[in-house]
């Protein structure tokens, strides 16, 4: 009897959770094929997620605003779908709120609920009302995911006792994000312009907790002590207005070694990363722990993709740095940004062995054939 995955995060939406979400949903086709999932999911973009849908194998069912909440519409077309498509098993692509809605699947006819939980669960578990709705979906679910020890450890005992807890973090294609050929390499560096300059690629949705503005501030401590570095942020998003006010401050010389490219596709994503000496992201946790990192799936394409990592001590990123083919900072702490990267780019062999670290480190830990198949076994009941 088929899944039917209920999420808010789904392509063409860019984003982590999207990515997370796209991701297993690939590995679970692949073992159970496209008739035994359907997806209900809401709409940011009607144009893009038409086309979207028609490319995938599965069914996929909007519903027509851009955030789906607990309300008594969302619940009915939900019901709906379960009593229409025989569904056996309800998966909330991000627990907090939708999985709320679990008992509402139950009565429709699903006999399991699996949540799945990310970072932003840790800052409902701090607020009195919200961390009594995580105790809700945690009384109405047979399992719960989550991605990181880290947020299992702020967020577990306001969810309790009752479901089964299974670690399903981030899971990436070492098959796609893989080191590229050396000619692709000085392809996409002369695509960016850089050239041979040593470079640091940061690649991000552009929110405050990811530390963008970290490195922009850190590009010309680090550009004193190794010349010609370039910076390049990746992504799109809230914080890029006052990431361009921020660089428009930096002298001309180091204004010009630093370049915006905006969203780009997964493709051309993965090929910058590969191109990097660097990938940074010193992610810091904000807002008293309301705003924290859950993981950090880039992390892990970056180092699949051979390159050293600097990331920060926010949340569960450090989960995601492996001890030999990375190094973990205070994203708070400028000149310790400064120190760590400019370190890595003036030490070729120091790289040569944290690139060669890297896939090794993502594919025993995070590839995704083992996840999938503990995902399988979860929705399915199995082990």
């Amino acid at each position: 009897m088929p899944t039917l995955l209920v999420t808010n995060d789904f392509p063409p939406t860019v984003g982590g959770i999207q990515s997370y979400v796209r991701d297993y949903v690939a590995e679970l086709v692949d073992r159970t094929g496209p008739d035994e999932l359907v997806v209900f999911a809401s709409t940011q973009d009607a144009d893009a997620a038409r086309a979207w849908d028609a490319s995938c194998d599965y069914e996929v069912i909007r519903w027509p605003g851009t955030v789906m909440v607990p309300t008594p519409g969302v619940r009915a077309q939900m019901q709906r779908i379960i009593r229409e498509r025989g569904i056996n098993t309800v998966w909330f692509g991000a627990a907090a709120p939708l999985a709320l809605l679990g008992p509402a699947a139950r009565e429709a006819g699903a006999s399991r609920v699996v949540a799945t939980t990310h970072g932003h669960e840790v800052g409902w578990s701090m607020v009195p009302g919200a961390r009594s709705a995580l105790r809700r979906i945690g009384n109405t679910s047979d399992v719960v995911t989550y991605i990181s020890r880290y947020t299992l450890s702020r967020f577990g005992r306001a969810i309790g006792p009752h479901p089964r807890f299974v670690a399903l973090p981030s899971a990436v294609d070492t098959r796609f994000f893989r080191p590229l050929p050396a000619e692709r390499v000085a392809a996409v560096r002369a695509e960016l312009g850089v050239g041979e300059a040593p470079l640091v690629v940061c690649a991000s949705r552009l929110v405050a907790r990811k530390g963008q503005d970290q490195l922009i501030r850190a590009l010309p401590g680090i550009r004193t002590r190794i010349d010609a570095t370039r910076l390049v942020i990746v992504g799109s998003g809230p914080y890029e207005r006052r990431l361009r006010r921020l660089a428009e401050r930096l002298n001309p010389a180091d204004r010009a070694a630093l370049t915006f490219t905006g969203a780009v596709g997964s493709e051309k994503l993965r090929d910058i990363i590969a191109s990097a000496d660097v990938f940074a992201m010193p992610a810091r946790t904000r807002g008293w722990g309301l705003d924290t990192e859950g993981l950090g799936i880039v992390y892990l394409e970056a180092q699949a993709c051979g390159v050293p990592v600097v990331g920060g001590t926010s949340g569960g990123a450090p989960e995601a740095v492996g001890p030999d083919s990375g190094v973990v900072v205070d994203g708070r702490d400028t000149q310790a940004l400064v120190r760590e990267v400019a370190a890595l780019l003036g030490d070729d062999a120091r790289r040569a062995e944290m690139g060669e670290a890297g896939p090794g480190f993502v594919e025993k830990h995070f590839g995704r054939r083992e996840l999938g198949d503990r995902l399988v076994r979860a929705l399915h009941g199995e082990g």
